[in-house]
């Protein structure tokens, strides 16, 4: 994404690890919700357990993305550099934060279109997805990350990316995995031929998980998540190339913004590239 004003890292420099410097703090795991199609899959509240608010701000995301957004199942906690930030936005908003993760990224999108949730951090490009604008059903904050996606492969694979950069020509013949609803998707759809056979997954984990199987010859995933998971998988996957995408993410909200909340948003994401509280975060994610 280009690059936002104030102190903003360089392009794939702003997007999951987990040093406990900054914003963060799970008190306590309120529920594990099951709602229709296993949907709404948990809720965690941050902040004080004895705090005397009484508003909430409720966040929706979709995990596992790291270095955005990804769950601690020994802390029963949600952590990264989004919700870093949304905590950020909850305080700014004299409000305790919750955070409810979605299954589904399609579904957290349309939820937070009507809205479902206060607020979606996840990653999510400003606009633009399969059939349809995103601006058409949400607003969006100002950007706050600049993207790109990126091809993960298993590391035995001899693929390559000439100079580092994959296009189409790389991946002809081969079976791909994308997760539906996201932006790699859109690449896809307007980039590859039909000699590359495109499979879709609901989740990352199971793409990564297909990949590492060997059911599929590569996945497309943003450069960042791309990275933190090759890093993550103990040798198993590497980072093949980028793909040049030069996405803008935002922090969506209901069209409109009925809730009041952009201006709080984007007061919290000035201020912190102005004191430096954003490249904190960016050194404690991204190392």
């Amino acid at each position: 994404m280009a690059q936002p004003s104030g102190a903003s890292p360089p392009p794939e420099a702003m997007r999951k690890g987990m040093s406990r410097g900054m914003v963060a703090g799970v008190v306590v795991v309120v529920a594990i919700l099951a709602l229709a199609g296993g949907v709404l899959v948990g809720k965690s509240v941050y902040g004080s357990s004895s705090s005397s608010a009484t508003s909430f701000l409720v966040v929706g995301t979709n995990v596992p993305f790291p270095p955005f957004e990804d769950y601690n199942a020994t802390s029963n906690s949600y952590f990264g550099f989004d919700i870093d930030l949304a905590q950020m936005v909850a305080t700014a908003a004299h409000d305790t934060l919750i955070i409810r993760n979605f299954a589904d990224f399609t579904i957290l999108l349309s939820t937070v279109g009507t809205g479902g949730v206060d607020m979606a951090a996840s990653a999510i490009t400003l606009s633009g997805t399969v059939g349809a604008d995103r601006n058409q059903t949400m607003s969006f904050s100002d950007p706050y990350y600049n993207a790109n996606q990126a091809l993960l492969v298993k590391s035995s694979s001899t693929l390559t990316c000439p100079s580092n950069v994959c296009t189409n020509a790389t991946l002809v013949g081969l079976t791909v995995g994308l997760q539906t609803g996201t932006t790699s998707e859109g690449w896809a759809a307007d980039n590859l031929n039909s000699s590359t056979t495109i499979q879709q997954f609901t989740t990352v984990d199971t793409e990564i998980a297909a990949l590492e199987a060997g059911s599929i010859d590569a996945v497309i995933i943003d450069s960042a998540p791309a990275t933190a998971l090759a890093a993550g998988s103990s040798g198993a996957i590497k980072v093949a190339g980028t793909i040049i995408t030069n996405e803008l993410y935002g922090f969506a909200v209901g069209h409109g913004d009925p809730e009041h909340l952009l201006p709080i948003i984007n007061s919290v994401l000035a201020t912190a590239m102005q004191d430096g509280t954003y490249q904190k975060l960016v050194t404690k994610w991204f190392g």
